[in-house]
């Protein structure tokens, strides 16, 4: 059984510092799915939205980044953020050689 229109979008991996592929999602309701591995210490991840696809903004009301100190997935849920692009941006990196996976589903 498949529950529609929500739909999901692989948006890479970062093994450094940078942004994932960005997908156009045309939604306000964004669920990003982030998977660590190798962590040493923890990363710091920003979940970004665009209306254009090449001026981004964080997506956090309050512009706060993520911390991340522990291997495994961990789900982020936002609503009321109307964008047409979403991407994940990896700041920092903090021991370790992680990857940072990251998938994303929009309704």
């Amino acid at each position: 059984m498949a529950l529609y229109p929500f739909t999901t979008a692989d948006l890479g991996t970062l093994t450094a510092t940078g942004t994932t592929t960005a997908v156009k999602v045309n939604a306000n309701q964004i669920t990003f799915q982030v998977t660590v591995s190798s962590i040493g210490t923890n990363v710091q991840v920003r979940f970004e939205g665009s209306l254009d696809n090449t001026n981004y903004f964080n997506l956090d009301d309050e512009a706060q980044d993520t911390t991340i100190t522990a291997n495994g997935t961990t789900g982020y849920s936002l609503t009321g953020t109307p964008v047409e692009y979403v991407r994940l941006r990896l700041l920092s990196i903090s021991g370790g050689t992680p990857a940072v996976a990251t998938k994303v589903g929009a309704l």
